[in-house]
Formats: structure tokens, sequence, C-alpha cells
């Protein structure tokens, strides 16, 4: 079986594998949705924020941090817990690196797994623009035409591109891979908010990442995903402007 291929990873009933999160999309979902379309069931620990605007309680994270920190310095949300090791694996990229080796979804070799890295990086900055918005202090009309009609456009140009220039189902391939479940997510993201603004689908002007989206979209376990709970959490926590 190539790397790149989807696999089960069988494990002990009583060592779950863990990713913990706040109880929203966001970082987590490709995380989870990797899990489910592997076929591996794992402890989702998220933490919920409540309270109201100016009075949040982030207890429900702050009071476990302590005791994780005692086996990782570094952490914060995004974890993932190794469930052979009790290791704790901590910042976006590298749970996401740690589940694709896990998975067997870095790619087949090491040609897939350069582009594996590098659109690992670039769908982190779509992500970080997006936030940008949606949790920034500007909020605007301006501040909003300003992404959907350059910022959206440009980061799904490059992404068009790329699957011009690669010819491939995939990013790294033709067969999934670790960027392609962070990338589509955020798709889904975006479909959303242009549904919140009440504009045109912003892939309108991408037939290729269209049909990238719609392709991944189709796969079995996605569809799984997308049924579950999980899929239902909101996108962005209590503070945003678009949650």
């Amino acid at each position: 079986m190539g790397v790149a291929e989807k696999k089960t990873v069988e494990m002990e009933e009583d060592k779950k594998l863990e990713i913990g999160y706040w109880k929203i999309r966001g970082l987590a979902a490709p995380l989870r949705m990797m899990c489910v379309y592997s076929g591996v069931d794992f402890n989702n620990a998220a933490y919920e924020v409540t309270g109201e605007p100016g009075n949040y309680d982030l207890s429900a994270w702050f009071d476990v941090k302590p005791t994780l920190k005692e086996k990782n310095p570094l952490i914060n949300l995004p974890y993932v817990i190794d469930p052979d090791t009790g290791t704790v694996i901590t910042q976006s990229n590298a749970c996401l690196t740690f589940l694709g080796r896990r998975f067997g979804l870095n790619g087949k070799d090491e040609a897939e797994l350069i582009k594996v890295e590098q659109c690992l990086c670039q769908v982190f900055d779509l992500r970080n623009d997006s936030v940008r918005l949606y949790y920034g202090s500007d909020f605007s009309d301006n501040a909003k035409a300003n992404f959907v009609n350059k910022t959206v456009p440009t980061h799904y140009g490059k992404f068009e591109g790329w699957l011009e220039y690669n010819k491939t189902d995939y990013l790294a391939g033709d067969n999934p891979t670790t960027p392609d479940f962070h990338l589509v997510e955020l798709i889904s993201q975006g479909e959303e908010f242009a549904k919140f603004l009440n504009v045109d689908s912003f892939l309108k002007p991408f037939p290729l990442l269209k049909a990238y989206f719609d392709r991944f979209m189709a796969l079995e376990g996605i569809k799984k995903y997308y049924e579950s709970d999980m899929a239902a959490f909101p996108i962005n926590n209590k503070s945003a402007h678009f949650k």
C-alpha cells in the first residue's frame, strides 16, 4: 500500500488518540476529519467557551492546560496525544503532519512530501487572513469587501494555478494528503461566509478549485465527517464576528 493511500489504523480500545481544541471547527476540523477519514476512533476533547461578551469563561481549557504543560512546555490548542507513547504534540501544522505520518497521508514519496509541506504553509496563510477578519477589530463593509474581492481571490488563485500546473486530483498527487483536509475545510468555511454575506460562492471564478472541492467532499470518509456532530460545531468561537 502506498503511504498516500487511505489506511485504517488499529488501536487498542482503551488507548485512543486524543485531539484537543475549542468546541468549534477552527483548527481542529482537519485533524478530526483526518481521523474519521482514516477510520480511527479518537477522544475529541472539545473545550467550550461560556459566558457573554466582556465576561467569557475560558476555564474549561485553562483548568486543564497546566497538567498538559507538564508534558509539553509549548502546549496550546490544538494538541494531539499519541496513545502509544503519551507524547503530547502541539502547534497546528505539527499536529497535522503527525497524523499524516500515522495515517499515511503525507505523500507516497519525497516529491509528494515536498508538495505537502509547501501546501500546508500556503493553506495556513489563507487561514490567517481569514481569522484576521473574523476576529479582528475591523469588520466594516470595506474590510469585508476587501476580503471578498482581493484576499480570497489571491489565495484561491494560487491554488487554482497549482492544480492547473500539477494536473493532479489533489494538492500533492492523485490521492488525498494532509493539506487537502485543511484546505477543503477552509473552503467549506468560506462558502458559509459567502452565504453569511449574501454574495456569490467564492469558488465561482475558480473551476479547477471547485471541481477539486467537490471531488474531495464526495469521498465516503469525508461525507461521514461532515454528517457528524463535530462538523455542526460553530466555525469560530464566541468572540468572532462570524461564527
